[in-house]
């Protein structure tokens, strides 16, 4: 995929340091979907964008989906951009396009944002606060980076979107169907369509220290525990009223810092059902529980299992147990099982001569059981 470049040079180089052209890193590459069905899909989904640079109510207008019919028919000849995220979670064929950028950990990449626009389209000079590959899949489109800084003053005002107004570029590429780009975090950049092209945005997720302590602290205030009061039963007389003493500030930090988990084996299990809770809005799961009769029934006609699309999941090991999460779920099976969880999260598709040694012993049959209720593996019809 980086041409000369080993993976390994990859990471050591280039990943979070600078940016990478590799021209023809998907030789002969075809797109799994038209942009007439990415536009369906826009009609399905709440995670699309219209952007109209020039043509709309006002520049850069961007309007949310989902669309209809009517909103395509009604948009400008040139420099509009439909953008539609998460689209790995609806169609088995994009979900294979991240496939070779999996020498990443899943927990990092965070979807597949697919891109078309007409001549002109583009979302304006920007930066992402996160790792991205960009992959183009049809058509021509001329990307623009600099190094200059992006400061928070450096942004046009009163818009949706976050465009540089300062914007000069230091290099220049013109990119065609299976050149790669990567590009590190806040890296200033600007892409636009020589013609009716689409792009496929590979993104990596970066949670900040304020994204994950909101949710840590949002999923603690469940313990009964935190519903404790301050209490200072040794208190003495107290000569100046408006004195905080050093007691009792010594006190209330120490109330504080106990209301956080206090060992490292529970932050270790939260961090796991955080990086695998679905986003939010996403639809749940569909599934219905499978009985142990039903589940070895479907294993003797030898059936595949499959991974749910939008199937998150991870494992680490913590002493003599393989601690697993799936969507926000967590099982614990011994790690003499570790071949078993490895193979889970590694595959897409479970197939009977694969799978049948394992599932002999009762522990990964359950695991399999219930991973199956809750709609992280399906059937395969």
């Amino acid at each position: 995929m980086f041409g000369d470049i080993s993976v390994e040079e990859f990471l050591r180089d280039y990943w979070q340091k600078k940016p990478l052209l590799i021209r023809q890193a998907f030789p002969n590459f075809q797109s799994p979907i038209t942009q007439d069905e990415l536009a369906g899909l826009a009609c399905e989904t709440d995670t699309a964008r219209i952007v109209i640079e020039q043509g709309g109510e006002h520049p850069w207008e961007v309007r949310h989906g989902a669309f209809d019919d009517d909103d395509f028919s009604n948009l400008p000849a040139t420099h509009w951009t439909l953008l539609v995220n998460d689209t790995d979670q609806h169609l088995p064929e994009l979900k294979a396009v991240m496939e070779p950028f999996r020498f990443i950990p899943d927990w990092r990449i965070d979807d597949l944002m697919i891109s078309f626009a007409v001549e002109g389209g583009s979302v304006g000079p920007h930066v992402d606060a996160y790792d991205v590959f960009l992959l183009q899949a049809q058509g021509q489109r001329r990307w623009q980076i600099t190094t200059q800084p992006a400061p928070a003053d450096n942004f046009l005002p009163d818009l949706e979107l976050r465009i540089m107004r300062d914007f000069q570029a230091e290099q220049e590429w013109i990119v065609e169907p299976g050149d790669l780009l990567y590009l590190p975090p806040n890296v200033p950049h600007y892409g636009v369509a020589l013609n009716e092209c689409m792009t496929y945005s590979i993104g990596f997720r970066a949670p900040s220290q304020a994204d994950m302590l909101e949710k840590l602290l949002e999923d603690s205030l469940e313990d009964a525990r935190l519903q404790q009061r301050f209490t200072d039963l040794e208190r003495t007389p107290q000569a100046n009223p408006g004195e905080l003493t050093t007691a009792d500030m010594d006190r209330l930090i120490d109330f504080v810092v106990d209301a956080l988990p206090q060992d490292e084996q529970s932050l270790q299990r939260w961090v796991g059902k955080y990086l695998t809770t679905p986003k939010a809005g996403a639809q749940p799961c569909e599934a219905e529980p499978i009985s142990r009769a039903e589940l070895s029934r479907l294993i003797r006609h030898k059936k595949r299992f499959e991974k749910s699309l939008d199937a998150r999941i991870l494992y680490f090991q913590l002493g003599n147990d393989i601690h697993l999460f799936a969507n926000g779920n967590h099982y614990c099976i011994d790690s003499q099982h570790l071949q078993f969880i490895e193979y889970l999260c590694r595959s897409a598709m479970l197939l009977h001569k694969d799978y049948s040694y394992f599932l002999s012993d009762s522990s990964c049959f359950d695991t399999l059981q219930e991973l199956l209720t809750n709609g992280i593996f399906s059937i395969k019809k």
